[in-house]
């Protein structure tokens, strides 16, 4: 295992110009001497907490759930895992709202059209077991987003989003975009960056 002679507070900052808490956590000071539990799991199941590869703990863990499509032939598909790590994750979505203004009188009309599909960022580091270039991970990581059709993420924040009644309980989300910023001064660690769209099931009806 590598010694991580690097902050990763430090070096998100660097490698994508903001500040983040998320490894290194803000705790509120608590008193007295009984021992305070934790909620392990959100309500759909998804963990609050896992272990990195180099066997830190961290919280708000993202596991993407696909099959490999270069199964082909007699060979079943076999649903791969992959838990991404260092994971900082965002969510957004907006409205489609049509303004329309009146005549002689302030302000418009505002007519909700819908709410556009949630976009997930996940911004993170691949760090190396070694002390060199993380190549097999970055390679796990093409593939998963070379994907051609959805797949699934679990984590109890996108849960909240994603599994609801009104999208059928669907975790599937579609990768729109992948990246891999420039860094310099390590060659064990590789920043990423990925953009989801949720993918909500439609039935559709044949009328004729």
């Amino acid at each position: 295992m590598p010694e991580l002679s690097f902050n990763l507070a430090a070096l998100f900052e660097k490698t994508f110009g903001y500040k983040t808490h998320a490894f290194e956590p803000i705790l509120a000071p608590v008193s007295g001497n009984k021992r305070l539990s934790r909620v392990e799991l959100g309500v759909h199941g998804s963990a609050y907490y896992a272990n990195d590869a180099l066997g830190n703990e961290y919280y708000m863990p993202v596991t993407l759930l696909y099959t490999n499509e270069a199964n082909t032939g007699n060979n079943p598909q076999v649903l791969q895992k992959y838990s991404l790590p260092f994971p900082v994750i965002s969510i957004s979505s907006r409205k489609t709202i049509i303004e329309t203004a009146l005549t002689e009188r302030r302000g418009t009309v505002k007519e909700l059209i819908n709410i556009t599909d949630y976009e997930i960022v996940i911004k993170g580091f691949i760090i190396g077991a070694t002390n060199e270039f993380p190549e097999i991970e970055v390679s796990k990581l093409r593939t998963i987003y070379e994907q051609n059709t959805p797949i699934a993420i679990q984590c109890p924040l996108t849960d909240i989003f994603l599994l609801r009644p009104d999208r059928n309980g669907s975790d599937q989300i579609i990768i729109s975009d992948l990246q891999f910023p420039a860094i310099s001064g390590v060659k064990n660690v590789r920043p990423y960056q990925i953009t989801m769209l949720s993918d909500e099931p439609f039935n559709l009806s044949l009328i004729g």
